[in-house]
């Protein structure tokens, strides 16, 4: 009873937007401001040449906290918002059809993946250990990849508060932003911000519509 009771106070929209709202805009500015101390680095930083967890690294930056700054604070952040998407997704009241009930399950393993491997990817930095970094790394993006198709898939072929179209948007981009990273223009480095972003973007979308009218 005292972990259904957690989950339902966590839950709660008003809780979830908050939470979502205070996450992004922390997310953002740790983003924005630590690309912009990276600058002063010895190398100097760039979207095609560096990756988001080079910002981490004094190597690179004059001010390697940022992103530790950013996953400590805005992932735990987060998790209101994925077990709120899953219970939305897949609402108990109705009778789901099973492959939809597979699709959301993925989708929220997926965040799950997301938000823990950002976490732990703040505490354990390059200059902390490059090897278990890039491994933690490379977790939370699988898990960006599994909830962006799988939630897509979701949305687009059953009725949700998303819209359609959004789903259609995340089903594509997942093999569009595949494809381009293949190809390596303008560089394969670049297509992990723009994986970033992409996930960012439907993160916005879907807590927007699915907090529609809520207190």
């Amino acid at each position: 009873m005292e972990n259904t009771s957690f989950i339902e106070k966590l839950t709660t929209p008003k809780f979830v937007k908050i939470s979502t709202i205070t996450a992004l805009i922390v997310a953002f500015s740790c983003l924005i401001i630590g690309y912009i101390i990276a600058q002063f680095g010895p190398y100097g930083y760039n979207m095609f040449d560096n990756y988001i967890s080079d910002m981490g690294s004094s190597r690179y930056t004059p001010f390697p906290y940022m992103r530790t700054i950013s996953n400590l604070i805005s992932s735990p952040l987060f998790f209101p918002l994925t077990f709120y998407m899953k219970q939305k997704l897949l609402p108990k009241s109705q009778v789901l059809p099973r492959k939809r009930q597979i699709l959301g399950k993925l989708g929220f393993i997926g965040m799950l993946m997301i938000f823990i491997g950002m976490t732990i990817t703040g505490i354990i930095t390059e200059d902390v250990n490059m090897q278990i970094h890039t491994y933690i790394a490379i977790f939370a993006i699988f898990g960006g990849v599994l909830a962006t198709f799988t939630y897509g898939l979701l949305i687009t072929r059953y009725p949700s508060q998303v819209p359609k179209k959004v789903g259609i948007y995340m089903t594509l981009c997942i093999p569009i932003i595949a494809i381009l990273a293949i190809i390596g223009f303008p560089s394969r480095i670049f297509y992990e911000w723009i994986l970033l972003f992409a996930l960012y973007s439907w993160i916005i979308l879907c807590s927007a519509f699915l907090l529609k009218n809520t207190n």
